[in-house]
Protein backbone atom coordinates (compact mmCIF):
# COMPACT_ATOMS: atom_id res chain seq x y z
CA UNK A 1 0.00 0.00 0.00
CA UNK A 2 1.32 3.76 -1.07
CA UNK A 3 2.66 5.51 1.95
CA UNK A 4 0.86 8.24 0.63
CA UNK A 5 -2.07 8.37 -2.19
CA UNK A 6 -0.31 9.75 -5.85
CA UNK A 7 -3.39 9.57 -7.71
CA UNK A 8 -6.60 10.94 -6.60
CA UNK A 9 -10.27 11.03 -8.19
CA UNK A 10 -12.23 14.10 -6.94
CA UNK A 11 -15.92 14.17 -8.45
CA UNK A 12 -16.71 17.57 -7.74
CA UNK A 13 -20.98 17.61 -8.45
CA UNK A 14 -20.83 22.06 -8.70
CA UNK A 15 -18.23 24.86 -9.48
CA UNK A 16 -18.09 26.30 -6.21
CA UNK A 17 -17.64 22.63 -4.21
CA UNK A 18 -14.06 22.41 -4.90
CA UNK A 19 -11.42 20.26 -3.48
CA UNK A 20 -10.47 23.29 -1.47
CA UNK A 21 -8.31 22.73 1.72
CA UNK A 22 -8.58 18.68 1.31
CA UNK A 23 -7.11 18.80 -2.07
CA UNK A 24 -4.31 21.70 -1.04
CA UNK A 25 -3.34 19.33 1.62
CA UNK A 26 -3.18 16.22 -1.07
CA UNK A 27 -0.90 18.26 -3.16
CA UNK A 28 1.53 18.78 -0.78
CA UNK A 29 1.90 15.39 -0.10
CA UNK A 30 2.61 14.71 -3.85
CA UNK A 31 -0.59 13.28 -4.96
CA UNK A 32 -2.05 14.07 -8.59
CA UNK A 33 -5.72 15.22 -8.32
CA UNK A 34 -7.88 14.60 -11.69
CA UNK A 35 -10.90 16.56 -10.75
CA UNK A 36 -13.59 15.41 -12.73
CA UNK A 37 -17.38 17.05 -13.19
CA UNK A 38 -19.76 14.37 -12.50
CA UNK A 39 -22.22 16.23 -14.20
CA UNK A 40 -20.21 16.65 -17.62
CA UNK A 41 -20.32 12.62 -18.77
CA UNK A 42 -18.88 9.08 -17.79
CA UNK A 43 -16.31 9.33 -14.53
CA UNK A 44 -13.46 7.33 -14.62
CA UNK A 45 -12.81 3.97 -13.47
CA UNK A 46 -12.38 4.23 -9.78
CA UNK A 47 -9.72 1.10 -9.53
CA UNK A 48 -6.98 3.03 -11.58
CA UNK A 49 -6.43 5.68 -8.47
CA UNK A 50 -5.64 5.49 -4.70
CA UNK A 51 -8.28 8.02 -3.61
CA UNK A 52 -11.49 8.88 -4.59
CA UNK A 53 -12.85 12.12 -3.00
CA UNK A 54 -16.43 13.06 -3.31
CA UNK A 55 -17.60 16.22 -2.72
CA UNK A 56 -20.91 18.37 -2.04
CA UNK A 57 -23.60 19.36 -4.22
CA UNK A 58 -26.69 21.25 -3.65
CA UNK A 59 -28.27 17.72 -5.04
CA UNK A 60 -30.08 15.42 -2.77
CA UNK A 61 -28.84 11.89 -2.14
CA UNK A 62 -31.89 10.54 -1.64
CA UNK A 63 -33.27 11.76 -4.93
CA UNK A 64 -32.80 9.66 -7.53
CA UNK A 65 -34.24 11.75 -10.37
CA UNK A 66 -30.67 13.45 -10.69
CA UNK A 67 -28.76 12.51 -13.40
CA UNK A 68 -25.16 11.42 -12.54
CA UNK A 69 -26.66 9.95 -9.21
CA UNK A 70 -26.45 6.49 -10.36
CA UNK A 71 -23.24 6.70 -12.28
CA UNK A 72 -21.62 7.69 -9.19
CA UNK A 73 -23.37 5.35 -6.62
CA UNK A 74 -21.63 2.37 -9.12
CA UNK A 75 -18.65 4.17 -9.19
CA UNK A 76 -18.28 4.76 -5.15
CA UNK A 77 -19.77 1.16 -4.86
CA UNK A 78 -16.88 -0.39 -7.25
CA UNK A 79 -14.29 1.58 -5.22
CA UNK A 80 -15.55 -0.27 -1.85
CA UNK A 81 -15.63 -3.33 -3.52
CA UNK A 82 -11.89 -3.34 -4.56
CA UNK A 83 -11.07 -1.69 -1.62
CA UNK A 84 -9.94 1.47 -3.03
CA UNK A 85 -9.86 4.05 -0.56
CA UNK A 86 -12.56 6.45 -0.02
CA UNK A 87 -13.49 10.26 1.37
CA UNK A 88 -17.34 11.88 1.11
CA UNK A 89 -17.61 14.96 2.08
CA UNK A 90 -21.19 16.47 2.98
CA UNK A 91 -23.38 15.07 -0.15
CA UNK A 92 -20.15 12.70 -1.00
CA UNK A 93 -20.45 11.33 2.18
CA UNK A 94 -24.76 10.97 2.01
CA UNK A 95 -24.07 9.21 -1.27
CA UNK A 96 -21.35 6.63 0.60
CA UNK A 97 -23.97 5.96 3.63
CA UNK A 98 -26.39 5.04 0.64
CA UNK A 99 -23.41 2.89 -1.47
CA UNK A 100 -22.99 1.27 2.50
CA UNK A 101 -26.57 0.02 3.47
CA UNK A 102 -27.34 3.42 5.31
CA UNK A 103 -30.02 6.07 4.69
CA UNK A 104 -30.55 10.20 3.71
CA UNK A 105 -33.39 12.15 4.78
CA UNK A 106 -34.34 15.60 4.86
CA UNK A 107 -33.35 17.04 8.70
CA UNK A 108 -36.62 17.26 10.23
CA UNK A 109 -36.35 20.74 11.58
CA UNK A 110 -34.38 22.58 8.91
CA UNK A 111 -31.08 22.52 7.64
CA UNK A 112 -28.06 22.46 9.84
CA UNK A 113 -25.78 25.80 9.44
CA UNK A 114 -22.78 27.46 10.99
CA UNK A 115 -19.19 27.30 13.13
CA UNK A 116 -20.55 24.25 15.54
CA UNK A 117 -18.73 21.51 17.18
CA UNK A 118 -19.28 17.95 17.70
CA UNK A 119 -19.20 14.89 19.85
CA UNK A 120 -16.95 12.36 18.75
CA UNK A 121 -16.24 8.78 20.28
CA UNK A 122 -12.51 8.90 17.49
CA UNK A 123 -10.89 12.44 18.08
CA UNK A 124 -7.91 10.53 16.73
CA UNK A 125 -9.82 11.14 13.04
CA UNK A 126 -11.94 13.90 13.95
CA UNK A 127 -11.66 16.17 16.78
CA UNK A 128 -14.33 18.86 18.28
CA UNK A 129 -13.71 21.53 16.37
CA UNK A 130 -15.33 23.45 16.00
CA UNK A 131 -16.18 22.89 12.06
CA UNK A 132 -18.06 24.64 9.33
CA UNK A 133 -21.42 22.42 9.27
CA UNK A 134 -24.11 23.11 6.45
CA UNK A 135 -26.65 20.53 5.02
CA UNK A 136 -30.19 19.88 4.33
CA UNK A 137 -30.22 16.49 4.39
CA UNK A 138 -28.71 13.98 7.00
CA UNK A 139 -27.41 10.40 7.02
CA UNK A 140 -27.20 7.78 9.00
CA UNK A 141 -24.34 5.63 9.81
CA UNK A 142 -23.99 2.31 7.78
CA UNK A 143 -24.60 -1.06 9.27
CA UNK A 144 -21.02 -2.38 10.30
CA UNK A 145 -19.52 0.99 9.99
CA UNK A 146 -18.51 3.43 12.84
CA UNK A 147 -19.84 6.27 14.35
CA UNK A 148 -17.08 9.24 14.46
CA UNK A 149 -18.67 12.44 15.44
CA UNK A 150 -22.14 13.65 15.63
CA UNK A 151 -23.83 16.99 16.62
CA UNK A 152 -27.54 16.66 18.39
CA UNK A 153 -29.21 16.49 15.16
CA UNK A 154 -27.07 14.64 12.74
CA UNK A 155 -24.03 12.51 12.04
CA UNK A 156 -21.07 14.07 11.21
CA UNK A 157 -18.25 11.49 10.55
CA UNK A 158 -18.59 7.50 10.36
CA UNK A 159 -15.89 5.54 8.89
CA UNK A 160 -16.06 1.59 7.94
CA UNK A 161 -13.35 -0.34 6.27
CA UNK A 162 -11.39 1.72 3.61
CA UNK A 163 -13.79 4.49 3.44
CA UNK A 164 -14.54 7.42 6.10
CA UNK A 165 -17.69 10.37 5.41
CA UNK A 166 -17.70 13.72 6.83
CA UNK A 167 -20.90 15.64 6.61
CA UNK A 168 -19.30 19.00 7.82
CA UNK A 169 -16.89 20.85 5.34
CA UNK A 170 -13.18 20.79 6.17
CA UNK A 171 -12.43 22.08 2.94
CA UNK A 172 -14.31 25.06 1.90
CA UNK A 173 -11.91 28.34 1.42
CA UNK A 174 -12.54 31.66 2.32
CA UNK A 175 -13.26 32.04 -1.88
CA UNK A 176 -15.61 29.36 -2.07
CA UNK A 177 -17.33 30.49 1.00
CA UNK A 178 -17.76 34.36 -0.53
CA UNK A 179 -19.84 32.68 -3.05
CA UNK A 180 -22.04 30.79 -1.21
CA UNK A 181 -22.76 33.79 1.43
CA UNK A 182 -24.06 35.57 -1.31
CA UNK A 183 -25.88 32.83 -3.79
CA UNK A 184 -27.45 31.62 -0.52
CA UNK A 185 -28.11 34.74 1.38
CA UNK A 186 -31.86 34.77 0.63
CA UNK A 187 -31.78 31.44 2.05
CA UNK A 188 -29.58 32.05 5.12
CA UNK A 189 -32.07 35.15 5.98
CA UNK A 190 -35.19 33.58 5.87
CA UNK A 191 -33.70 31.02 8.72
CA UNK A 192 -32.48 33.93 10.72
CA UNK A 193 -28.94 33.77 10.19
CA UNK A 194 -26.97 36.58 9.52
CA UNK A 195 -25.01 35.98 6.32
CA UNK A 196 -23.02 38.72 6.74
CA UNK A 197 -21.76 37.66 10.38
CA UNK A 198 -21.40 33.80 8.93
CA UNK A 199 -18.94 35.31 6.72
CA UNK A 200 -16.99 37.34 8.92
CA UNK A 201 -16.76 34.50 10.77
CA UNK A 202 -15.54 32.56 8.27
CA UNK A 203 -12.71 34.74 7.35
CA UNK A 204 -11.56 35.35 10.77
CA UNK A 205 -11.11 31.53 11.11
CA UNK A 206 -9.37 31.38 7.52
CA UNK A 207 -6.27 30.55 8.60
CA UNK A 208 -7.22 28.44 11.45
CA UNK A 209 -9.49 26.27 9.26
CA UNK A 210 -6.71 25.74 6.90
CA UNK A 211 -4.08 24.15 9.16
CA UNK A 212 -7.40 21.93 10.62
CA UNK A 213 -8.98 20.82 7.23
CA UNK A 214 -4.87 19.82 6.57
CA UNK A 215 -4.37 17.84 10.03
CA UNK A 216 -7.82 16.43 9.19
CA UNK A 217 -7.00 14.84 6.29
CA UNK A 218 -3.47 13.82 7.41
CA UNK A 219 -5.74 11.77 9.92
CA UNK A 220 -8.32 10.77 7.20
CA UNK A 221 -5.52 9.33 5.61
CA UNK A 222 -3.97 7.36 8.26
CA UNK A 223 -7.64 5.74 8.98
CA UNK A 224 -7.58 4.92 5.66
CA UNK A 225 -4.58 3.19 5.62
CA UNK A 226 -1.70 5.40 4.10
CA UNK A 227 0.88 6.96 6.46
CA UNK A 228 1.24 8.53 10.15
CA UNK A 229 2.85 11.60 9.63
CA UNK A 230 3.92 15.10 11.88
CA UNK A 231 1.54 17.62 11.64
CA UNK A 232 2.96 20.02 8.91
CA UNK A 233 5.36 17.29 7.16
CA UNK A 234 5.34 17.17 3.80
CA UNK A 235 6.97 13.90 2.12
CA UNK A 236 8.10 14.09 -1.47
CA UNK A 237 6.36 17.65 -1.82
CA UNK A 238 5.89 18.43 -5.26
CA UNK A 239 3.25 20.54 -6.05
CA UNK A 240 1.92 18.44 -9.17
CA UNK A 241 -1.72 20.43 -9.70
CA UNK A 242 -3.44 23.23 -7.67
CA UNK A 243 -6.32 22.45 -5.67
Amino acid sequence: MARVPRAVLCVQHQDDCPPGYVGQRLVDLGAHLEVVDARQGRLPDPREFDLVVSLGSDDSAHDDTVPYLRQEWEVLETAVRAEVAVLGICFGAQLLSVVLGGSVAPLPDGPEIGWLTVRTDHPEIVDAGPWLIWHLDAMTVPPGAVSVAWTGRATQAFAAGRAVGLQFHPEVTIEAAQVWAAHYRDHLVGLGIDPDALLAEIRVRDSESRRRAHELTDRVLERLGFFALDPGASPDSSRTQSA
